[in-house]
């Protein structure tokens, strides 16, 4: 991999819509990394260094809107997406002030995702 590889965190705990994500990110150049916990994400994000990270809001054992700020001090030149199958006004007012730099319902397309990363 080189310096100017980009490298995408995918952070959603259904591993079968991550991994179907993954393969689209990986045919457009991306190396790619999939968590399906937010402490499998924070664990990865430290040595992975994403460029990118794409981060679900309803995982099982805590919501993406607090692992988030933590996500953006381990990899403060990432830019982050959220995308969630349970959007809501409030939740995105709340990801875009914790860092977000957009926020996306499910089911998106990974070029709809590759432009909210714009």
């Amino acid at each position: 991999m080189t310096e100017s590889t980009q490298r995408i965190l995918l952070v959603d705990d259904d591993t079968v819509f991550s991994g179907v994500m993954a393969r689209g990110f990986q045919r457009r150049g991306f190396a790619t990394r999939a968590c399906a916990s937010a402490e499998e994400a924070i664990a990865n994000c430290k040595t992975f260094q994403p460029s990118h990270i794409l981060l679900d809001l309803n995982m099982p054992e805590t919501s993406g809107l607090l692992v988030l700020p933590r996500l953006i001090e381990l990899a403060p030149q990432a830019r982050l997406v959220v995308l969630t199958g349970y959007s809501s006004i409030a939740t995105a007012v709340a990801a875009t002030r914790a860092g977000a730099i957009n926020y996306l319902c499910k089911p998106a397309a990974i070029d709809e995702i590759l432009q909210a990363f714009e």
